[in-house]
């Protein structure tokens, strides 16, 4: 005999795998706004980073590799970015 489901049951496995792809969805958005949130905080120039950190409203600047970023760190940056 095949392995047969419920409504309720066909119901439930249905909606479970919705809740994932849901889920996933919006952590791939999360992901993307911070990716483009970072881009738009990095500067070769020091000089462009103390001019962006002004217009942040946050104070001091820092370095990660080869770019200079506004504000005294990246959580910082991070939270004047969302504003």
């Amino acid at each position: 005999m095949p392995n047969t489901y419920t409504k309720f049951e066909g119901i439930h496995i249905l909606l479970g795998k919705l809740k994932i792809l849901i889920f996933f969805f919006f952590l791939s958005q999360n992901i993307n706004y911070y990716s483009y949130a970072h881009m738009r905080g990095t500067f070769s120039s020091e000089q462009n980073a103390v001019k962006r950190s002004l217009e942040l409203g946050c104070e001091g600047i820092h370095k990660n590799k080869d770019k200079w970023l506004p504000c005294e760190n990246e959580k910082e940056l991070h939270k004047y970015l969302r504003k």
